[in-house]
């Protein structure tokens, strides 16, 4: 008896073991961005401030504003900024940026 449950057992995790390591685990990326803000610069001369690109971001997702940078690859006021909304979902938000 006690063999019995020990072979079962055996069995059981080797099958787990092997379904676990040979089922599909995908995962694919997203190929537009979701969460995105066009802002214009107010005087043409002077570049987005960080602190108008916050209370945007803010206005439109509520919650904690984690961290925000200059991305100069999406143009001279693109701003990548990451957020945790009052939902718990994490965000990533593209700010003037040309995509």
């Amino acid at each position: 008896m006690v063999k019995t449950k020990a072979i079962f057992l055996q069995t059981f995790v080797l099958a787990t073991a092997i379904g676990t390591a040979f089922s599909p685990h995908t995962s694919y990326a997203e190929e537009y961005v979701p969460y995105k803000i066009d802002m214009k610069r107010s005087k043409p001369e002077e570049p987005i401030r960080k602190s108008s690109i916050m209370k945007k971001v803010r206005d439109k997702w509520p919650g904690r504003i984690l961290h925000i940078s200059s991305d100069g690859s999406g143009g001279p006021d693109c701003h990548t900024v990451k957020s945790m909304g009052l939902d718990g979902e994490f965000r990533i938000i593209r700010v003037s940026c040309r995509d």
